[in-house]
Order: structure tokens, then sequence, then C-alpha cells
């Protein structure tokens, strides 16, 4: 098991929306690409594993942190609401979002916008964690990595 530091910010959507998606979805929103033309995954999405816990943090647009939680990653099959996911991301934990409530909330204005190169929604299918999230440090974030290992 490996711990992650991941930060969301206003770029998509806010940190209600954030909390939200978390908590009653179990679904933390995440792109395996940045864009059409590059193959290249983004910075360490491809090496989170299932049983993995991420602390999410949510920044201002001052630069400023705070932490949503900590959730595992998990399976479709050890989810809860696992109907809410669809096929695997190639060389990924990520899950595509299936038709049902969802996939209806993430259109329906939520920011979030599908992954350039799946053409879906993507992102983990967690779980709230018992750990203790650290602070938020912009120092913990090497560059503009918004996934880095603890």
């Amino acid at each position: 098991m490996h711990e992650w530091l991941y930060r969301a910010s206003n770029a998509k959507a806010d940190s209600t929306s954030t909390q939200i998606f978390a908590d009653e979805f179990g679904f933390i929103c995440r792109s395996a690409f940045a864009d059409v033309a590059h193959a290249q995954m983004i910075a360490n999405v491809a090496k989170v594993d299932f049983g993995d816990v991420v602390h999410l943090y949510f920044i201002d647009s001052e630069g400023g942190g705070c932490s949503l939680g900590a959730y595992r990653v998990v399976g479709p099959h050890r989810h809860p609401r696992g109907q809410l996911f669809g096929a695997a991301v190639p060389r990924t934990k990520l899950r595509t979002v299936a038709d049902g409530p969802l996939r209806d909330r993430l259109r329906d204005g939520s920011g979030y916008a599908v992954d350039p190169r799946v053409g879906e929604f993507c992102g983990w299918p967690v779980v709230r964690d018992e750990h203790v999230s650290p602070s938020y440090v912009r120092d913990l974030f090497v560059g503009r990595n918004t996934l880095v290992p603890r």
C-alpha cells in the first residue's frame, strides 16, 4: 500500500462538488491524459494501485489548501456502488463512468470534462479511509504535479 497526495483545484470543479463526488459517489475524478495529441500519461497516474490511499486536497485561487479527507482506491467489485463504473483505463486503476447517476451528475454542469484521449469521464473508485491526512503544504507538490507520493 502506498499513500498519495492529490491536489484538486477550481480549474474544473469547486471544493463542494469535489467533496460530494468523493463522499456520495465514492469517486475522485482524474484524467489519464492531458491532451489528445500526446500518448504520455499524466505523471504518477499509472502508479496508483488498488489499496493505495489518496489524500485529497483542494487548492484555492490564492494557493492555500485544505484537506478533503483520505480515500482508499478500490475496484468496482469492492465498491458499495460498483455499478457506477465502466471499463478500466488501460495501464491504470482508473475506471470510466457507466451510464447512471454519477455520469448524469458529471454531465450536469459539474465542471469536469471527459479525458481527452479516452473520451469518457475517468477517475478512481474510492471509499473513505481512516488515515489522517497531513496538513497541506505547497512544497509537498513538486512543480506542477497534482499527484505525488507521500
